[in-house]
């Protein structure tokens, strides 16, 4: 941030990308001014939790903990279909054979 309303004679915002770069303006009333969603990076199992199947549903939900790339961390849950969970199956199978590959195992 450059200059806020009422700071000197700005009437607006005047902002500047972190580190520098092109300045712009907002009006003083804020309208324009959004959150910008800090990113997801990734998702890690949340420990001592287990995964849980709803017969009902068809789905299954693995409790995840997302991380941000501001440092933040945020529980939640990994929804799942039957299609989906066997998919992850095959995926994780693969993953969990090149592992024991590359240990030198027999898998």
């Amino acid at each position: 941030m450059v200059a806020l309303p009422g700071e000197g004679s700005a009437t607006t915002y005047h902002l500047r990308p972190p580190g520098g770069g092109t300045q712009w303006s907002a009006p003083a009333d804020g309208t324009t001014l959004r959150p910008v969603p800090v990113k997801a990076t990734h998702a890690t199992l949340l420990a001592g939790r287990d995964a849980v199947y709803d017969p009902r549903a068809r789905q299954g939900s693995v409790p995840v903990e997302f991380h941000f790339d501001d440092g933040s961390t945020l529980n939640g849950a990994l929804i799942l279909t039957t299609a989906e969970l066997e998919q992850l199956y095959a995926q994780t199978s693969r993953l969990l054979d090149a592992h024991e590959r590359a240990l030198g195992g027999t898998s």
